[in-house]
Parts: C-alpha cells; structure tokens; sequence
C-alpha cells in the first residue's frame, strides 16, 4: 500500500523534503513506518507525535491505502469549513482583536472574553530577535474546532474566536487570539480560560526562536503516545 508521510519544523529541515511517498506492506502501523523513514533518512523520530488523516494516533495503529501520516516534533504551545458559531483558523496575515470583537459582539451575547499571545522579549534572560511559527493547519484548525464544540459542551451555549498566526514575527506581535462570546461573563471567563490551557498543549504549532545565543526550537510538549 501507499501512505503519503508529511513532516512539519525540524523534521522538514533534518530531511530536506516536506512529506514523501512510501510503499509499505498491508496494515503497516505508524511505528513500522516512523522505522521506514529512521532507516532511509538516518534520523530520529523518538519522542515525536503522529497523525493520521489530521487526528492523533497510536504508534501501533495501523494504516490504510493511502493514509496521510504526519510525524509531529512536540508542540509549542486560509480557513477549511467550520461551525458557523466559531471562526477558527491558521493564517499568515497580521491577527487584530476589532476581527474578534467583530465576530464576538452580538446581541445574543452579554459578554465577551479575550487573550492575546504575543511574542515577549527577554524570554529566558535572552533578547528576543524574532520567532518564526510554523504549523499543521489543517490538523490545527480542526483541533481547535474540537476544542470550541468542548469547550460549549462544558460550559453552554457560546462562541469562540480562535486565531494563530505563522511566519516571523518580532517582540510585541500577536501570535494568538483566543476569544468566546457568551451570555453571562463567567462563562465567557472560565471557558476563554480553558481554551488557553487545552490549545496550548495540543495545536500542532511550532516556534524557531533567534535570540542572542543564535536560533533554536522552542521546547514543546507531547500529550499523545510517541515513537
């Protein structure tokens, strides 16, 4: 069978090619083919996360005809088509909160709640030159799709505002936009507060710092089963 391998940050770089097809035996599972891909390139996806088909998988689950496997480093905490109630998107253009405002302030809603990530300089002691963001969007916009439908299932009738942007970016530009509209300020409150805490350990986004000891990946975390 064929399975179509793509690869996101360092993984790219260490390869020298974005994704790359691969003929594997009947049923290969993640972990056969991450074996694959160490043999014939001479790297390490220890430690990595997968995905297949833009959903977070096993090591031992196995594949079909053409599957898209995604290798995954840990993550850093246009559209596809999403629920009307959230606008949830990856995008390369400069993030403003009057969009979110725009989308947020409804007559239906008494409340709204907003975060703004920015990129901070001295981080660690070190002067921030830039970061430069690279993501999975499409996995990533789904994943924030699934994290808004949670976080109504949670907390009640609501809307979310979700935003991260891509490409370099210098100290005091915004990175991430969260937002939710909702009836009463509590839920507005507690739900933005959860978005935060599971987008930041879950969306496929990755950080490449320049700062005064050079450039370097941001350390991420891996909440799902590695290699």
């Amino acid at each position: 069978m064929n399975v179509q391998a793509v690869f996101f940050a360092r993984l790219k770089r260490e390869i020298g090619t974005d994704s790359v097809r691969l003929e594997m035996p009947d049923k290969a599972t993640v972990r056969e083919v991450a074996e694959q891909i160490e043999a014939q390139y001479g790297i390490s996806l220890k430690g990595c996360m997968a995905a297949v088909n833009e959903t977070y998988a096993e090591p031992s689950q196995p594949l079909m005809e053409g599957d898209e496997l995604a290798f995954l480093p840990p993550v850093a905490g246009g559209s596809s088509e999403q629920d009307p109630l959230d606008v949830c998107q990856v995008t390369a253009e400069v993030l403003l909160l009057e969009d979110a405002a725009a989308h947020l302030v409804q007559p239906q809603y008494g409340a709204q709640a907003y975060f703004v990530g920015t990129v901070r300089s001295p981080n660690k002691g070190q002067i921030v030159e830039a970061i430069e963001y690279e993501g999975y969007a499409p996995m990533a916009e789904k994943v924030m799709r699934e994290t808004a439908e949670r976080a109504r299932q949670k907390h009640g009738r609501l809307s979310a505002f979700i935003q991260h942007r891509t490409g370099k970016l210098l100290p005091g530009e915004a990175s991430l936009i969260i937002g939710v509209g909702s009836p009463h300020r509590r839920v507005a409150l507690e739900a933005c507060d959860d978005l935060i805490e599971e987008l930041k350990k879950e969306l496929p986004i990755w950080k490449h710092e320049a700062d005064q000891t050079g450039e370097h990946w941001v350390e991420g975390t891996t909440n799902h089963g590695t290699l």
